[in-house]
């Protein structure tokens, strides 16, 4: 054998090892998949062997698949992923009940908590932590999200919306085309979680250019392009070090850190000075001096968080920059998303609409309890519960198992070679996705209308929905356990606000010709099926209501008539 030969050999023998080296992790993943006990389950046939299921399951919102397959599969079934790979879908509520109350067992996967960071949330945001650290940050975040803090910020939901009230009637006077709500809701949104949660003004709504607004636009819409390289860097994690990163998101990150170290910076300069005045002076009367007390928002509980003495009770400044930018992104995306979602639905049952109009306009404007009583609305409750129900802005979560286990079923299945169970096996590193807003949706828990806009279904909902141990109204779409939003309290309040203001002067209509469907990037956001703009948008025809004129209080029940 020639020496030539034996060096290509060498060669040839030398790239295999890395190679193997390289795609270990896959390696693993395919041994892991071919052994795991979800194999045994019954789902639909993989159309992909690359991808498995996983490009129906983008649009499944918007096919019906999830709700054909429970029909055809039981409510427990594995559909495939990467490299046909068996993943455990389950609408099983004593099954989800189970995994969402054990959250060290079933953890977000290892490539949604690297998404999550990638997209600005950051490797030590609430959103992508684990375990203790976890618990520690959330007991920490708590303070800023208590019911008489979320209180203290209804002026703040309240003058944006009328900012934004007054800015839609003035368009739709100079227009007669449809207005999209989606873009304006985003801007106000953003505004709020700024002045509410940071005492950062981005001034969204008023048209001003803010790098800070510009920079989480670009890192948002540049993060829902790499979705095909996300799935390869699931399971070949050293293609994450080959990620391009353009100047522009360079800059763009840059500038956070940069306005995130300004804030931190302001707000304790602020909470030396206060602590200052009042070491000096025991009597001072902060209530009427122009340096008041510390207002418990976001920010400072973070910044007093990272000053703290004791590292039980300490955020490092890293761990505070996570939480910023988590919070502005989670702040305006997923309640502009539930906004746009319910203008919507009232624009396309114009008899909801009205009847909710009819309850916010029987409110004194003037009345000193004016937040308190929009809080207790009964019909614009119902309209917030249906809505959140039917259009869940995260429509499904995702949990890894981190060890061995087997979760209990409320309903037993068969496998597909027809042996009855009462759990689910599950192995270490076993896929289970929570279809939340199928859960929401289940024929079986709300009846045959369940995928119908109908507020007055919780004058009485089913007993089968006191079954979702969900944090919120008996559905998932705050999910529940210590793993449930935090911000819930700050969304509902905001909700209710925007709705009571924009209702009350504003009628929206749908063009039914146009069909709306919707695309996941992290939230649902809508999209026109044949439009021409390939962006996200919603448009909605909006005119100003005349002004009450002696209407009456009665409120009709659409179901009497």
């Amino acid at each position: 054998m020639s020496s030539t030969l034996l060096l290509w050999l060498g060669l040839l023998a030398a790239l295999v090892l890395a190679a193997c080296h390289v795609l270990k992790d896959l390696l693993a993943l395919l041994w892991r998949q071919y052994f795991s006990p979800l194999q045994r389950l019954r789902g639909p046939p993989s159309t992909s062997f690359l991808f498995g299921n996983l490009r129906e399951m983008y649009n499944q919102e918007n096919t019906g698949l999830l709700y054909d397959w429970d029909a055809t599969y039981g409510s427990t079934y594995a559909y495939k992923g990467f490299f046909r790979g068996s993943r455990l879908l389950t609408t099983d509520l004593t099954a989800v009940a189970h995994i969402l109350s054990h959250s060290d067992t079933y953890q977000k996967p290892d490539f949604v908590r690297d998404n999550l960071a990638a997209m600005g949330a950051g490797s030590e945001s609430v959103l992508t932590t684990e375990g203790d650290v976890h618990r520690r940050q959330r007991r920490i975040l708590s303070p800023a999200f208590t019911a008489s803090n979320v209180k203290r910020l209804t002026p703040v939901f309240r003058d944006k919306a009328s900012q934004l009230r007054d800015i839609w009637i003035l368009l739709s006077k100079e227009q007669s085309k449809p207005i999209d709500v989606l873009m304006w809701l985003s801007r106000a949104t953003l505004d709020v979680i700024g002045i509410a949660g940071f005492g950062y003004h981005f001034n969204a709504l008023s048209g001003q250019n803010d790098e800070l607004a510009n920079a989480y636009q670009l890192i948002f819409t540049t993060a829902k392009k790499l979705q095909l390289r996300t799935i390869l860097e699931t399971w070949i994690p050293l293609l994450r070090n080959f990620r391009p990163h353009s100047e522009a998101m360079e800059k763009a990150h840059h500038h956070l850190i940069h306005i995130g170290l300004q804030l931190i910076n302001e707000r304790k300069a602020t909470i030396n000075e206060v602590d200052a005045r009042r070491y000096w002076d025991d009597k001072q009367d902060y209530s009427q001096d122009s340096l008041s007390p510390i207002e418990p928002d976001l920010l400072s509980v973070l910044v007093q968080s990272n000053m703290a003495s004791f590292a039980s009770q300490r955020l490092t400044t890293p761990e505070v920059l996570c939480q910023v930018s988590t919070f502005l992104i989670a702040g305006y995306e997923t309640s502009s998303s539930a906004l746009t979602w319910c203008l919507y639905a009232l624009a396309s049952a114009p008899q909801c609409q009205n009847r909710l109009r009819e309850a916010v306009r029987t409110l004194d404007l003037d009345s000193p309890t004016l937040d308190e009583d929009i809080s207790r609305l009964e019909y614009l409750d119902w309209v917030v519960r249906e809505t959140l129900r039917i259009h869940a802005p995260v429509t499904w979560t995702m949990r890894a198992a981190a060890e061995d286990d087997e979760i209990p079923v409320q309903q037993p299945f068969r496998d597909k070679y027809g042996e009855l169970h009462s759990s689910i096996k599950i192995a270490k590193h076993d896929i289970i996705t929570v279809p939340i807003q199928a859960i929401n949706k289940s024929f079986p828990i709300w009846g045959q209308d369940a995928h119908i806009f109908r507020p007055e279904r919780w004058k009485s909902p089913p007993e089968s929905s006191k079954a979702i141990q969900g944090l919120y109204s008996h559905i998932l779409t705050f999910l529940s356990g210590n793993r449930g939003c935090i911000g819930y309290r700050f969304a509902l309040s905001e909700l209710k606000m925007f709705l009571f203001t924009l209702i009350r002067d504003l009628e929206f209509n749908v063009d039914p010709s146009v069909i709306i469907e919707k695309t996941f990037n992290v939230v649902a956001r809508p999209v026109e099926k044949s439009g021409n703009n390939s962006g996200n948008n919603m448009p909605l025809f909006i005119r100003p209501v005349p002004p009450i004129n002696g209407s009456s209080s009665h409120i009709s029940d659409p179901d009497e008539t």
